[in-house]
């Protein structure tokens, strides 16, 4: 009712102008705002942002979607992520697109193209799985991307998903030291992250994996 009278109008436009042209640090509080106010106008400008070409405006529109106080922002990151999901076969592309996904953080998509890392799917095509999960790993901290490659059975040398205790001998660690790893490379993954921390660590990573990516 509020949105259909008009309610948030003046509110919308304040804020859309302050997110066109402020500063970073004002247009990440105009998108948070934006969140927020959660109707139909406020999360298509913040989606917008999310389906451009630039990193930055990723970041902007993830931080005010999160921010939304009911389903309509996390239903919004969804759909993009759902979108993108046929893009990660490109050769072209996919890896960028993999990239969009991981500064958004965790989705139900994200946990589909994991469940299907091992090809057997009927949904998710095992190259888009593939890639998507090959471009995840290589976006941890090195320790992290190791023992998540080995777990999930993508680093060359891991036939196939390997148990914590044959993870632990390969990278010379204690079982336990092993499952902290672990833990803590999931829960990077399923945080959103700036582009550049993503881009960095996976420019650094000399780790080989089982496919391209």
């Amino acid at each position: 009712a509020d949105e259909l009278g008009g309610a948030n109008s003046e509110s919308f436009r304040s804020l859309s102008a302050r997110l066109a042209q402020g500063s970073d640090a004002d247009r990440e509080i105009a998108a948070a705002r934006l969140g927020m106010l959660g109707d139909r106008q406020s999360i298509a400008a913040l989606r917008t942002l999310l389906e451009s070409a630039e990193p930055r405006e990723w970041e902007i529109a993830v931080h005010g979607l999160r921010h939304s106080r009911d389903r309509a922002g996390w239903l919004c990151l969804e759909s993009v992520a759902l979108d993108l999901l046929p893009t990660l076969e490109s050769e072209s592309g996919g890896i960028d697109h993999a990239f969009r996904l991981l500064v958004m953080g965790r989705t139900k998509t994200m946990d589909r193209l994991f469940r299907a890392v091992d090809g057997h799917s009927r949904s998710i095509p095992a190259r888009a799985a593939l890639t998507f999960s090959i471009v995840a790993v290589k976006s941890l901290p090195r320790q992290l991307s190791e023992v998540i490659g080995l777990r999930m059975g993508i680093v060359t040398g891991a036939s196939s998903s390997l148990a914590p205790e044959d993870v632990a001998a390969m990278v010379g660690s204690s079982v336990d030291e092993t499952r902290k790893l672990e833990s803590a490379g999931w829960e990077t993954l399923q945080q959103p992250r700036r582009y550049r921390d993503v881009l960095h660590n996976y420019k650094l990573n000399d780790l080989r994996f089982s496919g391209s990516g």
